[in-house]
């Protein structure tokens, strides 16, 4: 697994941040409601596209897989190159204890705490490594491997989770994505019937007051969009990043057990 330095990480983080809070903006009232946006995940049919307008089949590549017997997921709404894995399991990444039943971590205040220090990818791994080595140095030899095991299940337990959560946005982000892909189609189609160019991929920048109300409503919406689809592609490598955390806190508390 390839590793990225902590100020990829931190900045990876940063751009998920704004991609969350763009997609908390139109997201579901507090009181739990379902979306607001329901239009249907339908590709144009291929003689209706317009010239620049984007095509809503290419904002999600694994649109329709099936369900995978390795875990793996598909999902018309998963937009990522890298394909959908539901969760991290234990075998991927230790080599340990078995978890498997093992509960109880949520009564150790020192593991809990120590949990939300490891997980965390503000956390360099350099300091991670040094908690570690200061929690296992101060367990009785007896206990360590059974408590250092329950805390990777405390920590595999807390980043699936997390990653979870943020497939769900990302996921969510999306089908919003979609919605103003059509919208787009649409506002292409009347740009059509009125006899007025489609602006052009360089047009899409500052509002052009040669342009009609049409064609300037059309490219601030086309820019809205480009710009917002490459915080889309940011965000699907955040879960790999989450998962190279899972490995990497792994890898660190083996090191400190004894068998």
């Amino acid at each position: 697994m390839p590793k990225m330095n902590n100020a990829a990480v931190i900045l990876a983080s940063a751009c998920l941040a704004g991609l969350l809070a763009l997609s908390a903006r139109a997201a579901e009232p507090a009181g739990g409601g379902a979306e607001t946006e329901t239009a249907p995940i339908v590709a144009p049919a291929e003689p209706t596209v317009l010239p620049n307008a984007p095509k809503v089949g290419d904002t999600a590549p694994g649109a329709g897989a099936p369900a995978a017997a390795d875990g793996t997921e598909g999902s018309p709404d998963w937009p990522c190159v890298q394909r959908k894995v539901l969760t991290i399991t234990p075998a991927q990444i230790w080599d340990g204890p078995s978890i498997e039943g093992l509960k109880g971590w949520d009564d150790d205040d020192k593991i809990v705490e120590l949990t939300a220090y490891l997980q965390s990818r503000r956390v360099p791994i350099e300091d991670a490594e040094k908690a570690l080595k200061e929690y296992a140095e101060g367990l009785p030899a007896g206990e360590r491997d059974q408590k250092l095991t329950l805390l990777f299940a405390s920590v595999l337990s807390k980043i699936n989770t997390d990653r979870s959560f943020v497939m769900g946005r990302v996921e969510q982000y999306q089908r919003r994505q979609h919605a103003r892909a059509q919208e787009l189609e649409r506002e292409g189609q009347r740009l059509a019937e009125m006899n007025q160019p489609i602006p052009a991929d360089e047009q899409l920048g500052p509002r052009d007051t040669k342009m009609t109300p049409e064609q300037q409503e059309y490219n601030w919406n086309a820019r809205i969009f480009q710009e917002r689809q490459q915080n889309l592609t940011v965000a699907c490598e955040i879960p790999v990043l989450i998962e190279q955390r899972a490995y990497e806190i792994a890898r660190l508390i083996r090191a400190q057990m004894s068998e």
